[in-house]
């Protein structure tokens, strides 16, 4: 596969539920890759349609490049491509093969996995860190197989000494992810990985996805401390909590781990107690909640304020994030149980 055929793919491939027009397309590949000419791009899409891997769709005066889905052998080329990836990755950097290894013979094992993307390695190994994206084979024991493998995970972050962040998903929560109206990580991943593992099974994922639902991805990266106090103040009332000010402007939705963990962040006493309000009163995932909690250490203080919901409310996402904590960080802060419990009661959240 030619550089060229690469680089148009990966970009195209990144910005599923993008209108992608050619000037658009030249300009993302000039900023990735460092240049790109709109002729020469141009040039090789119509090479890339009449083999039937790319529609190009008429918008007014422009087009729109997508992938073409029907295309059987597109699940091939993208393969082809993650793999072209891989080796330019790993070229320069053999010192990783023992730590791949290790996570082969770990995959070989636990027999789940249905594939693994790194996320963002270049930056990331850099920062002497990895993070992994786990897509696991639908199970019924989705807790456990996420625990064996943080565990794992775990054994080998300490005999390599690299950090690991890993983020375990089966099938249905990767489908709500990927498709969700709210920021999200998984939104935010599919521009920045690699598939190392299987990625002929994570493509099919995609594929399978993006006929059922608008696939939603996402440019740039989160930081949670990043997140502005008025777009804060709007999700905690989305999540029900109004003692950061009421909020009559729409703002961007974030998902509620972003926000939990952004207050985390903060280390502010009215955001602890927001924590435990939000995450009684709604939904989340535990998986991603573990992930950010880990990314950006604050598993202490968060496994202290689930201990105390842990007495209060019986919801299966409290005790499921308290038994991935412990399995992969035994330290734990305690929270103001006093405080927690008077907010809880004010919210009608006990």
């Amino acid at each position: 596969m030619d550089k060229a055929t690469i680089r148009i793919l990966n970009i195209v491939s990144s910005s599923i539920g993008d209108s992608l027009s050619i000037n658009q397309l030249t300009e993302r590949i000039k900023e990735t890759y460092g240049s790109a000419y709109y002729a020469n791009v141009y040039e090789k899409l119509q090479e890339l349609k009449s083999e039937g891997l790319l529609n190009l769709e008429p918008i007014g005066r422009s087009s729109s490049v997508k992938l073409n889905f029907d295309n059987y052998l597109l699940i091939d080329v993208l393969a082809e491509m993650e793999t072209e990836k891989k080796l330019e990755f790993l070229s320069n950097r053999t010192n990783l093969f023992p730590f791949l290894s290790e996570i082969d013979k770990a995959i070989i094992e636990t027999g789940a996995i249905r594939s693994i993307n790194a996320i963002d390695p270049l930056r990331n190994i850099k920062l002497n860190r990895i993070e992994l994206l786990f897509l696991l084979r639908e199970t019924p024991d989705y807790l456990n197989q996420t625990i064996t493998l943080c565990k794992e995970m775990l054994n080998i972050q300490k005999k390599h000494n690299l950090k690991i962040n890993n983020l375990v998903l089966d099938k249905n929560n990767f489908f709500d992810l990927l498709t969700s109206d709210e920021i999200n990580p998984v939104r935010e991943t599919l521009r920045r990985q690699i598939a190392f593992y299987n990625p002929q099974d994570f493509w099919i994922q995609i594929k399978e996805i993006a006929e059922k639902n608008q696939i939603r991805t996402i440019s740039s990266e989160t930081k949670p401390l990043n997140i502005a106090d008025s777009e804060l103040t709007y999700n905690l009332n989305r999540f029900g909590y109004g003692e950061f000010g009421a909020s009559f402007i729409q703002g961007i939705k974030f998902c509620i781990e972003y926000i939990v963990t952004s207050l985390l962040l903060r280390e502010e006493a009215r955001g602890i107690d927001a924590v435990a309000v939000i995450l009684a009163k709604n939904n989340f995932n535990s998986n991603l909640l573990t992930f950010l909690s880990q990314k950006y250490e604050v598993s202490p203080r968060l496994l202290g304020i689930l201990k105390v919901l842990q007495q209060t409310n019986q919801k299966p996402e409290v005790s499921k994030t308290i038994k991935i904590l412990k399995a992969i960080s035994p330290t734990e802060l305690p929270a103001d149980e006093t405080s927690i419990k008077q907010k809880l009661e004010l919210y009608n959240a006990l």
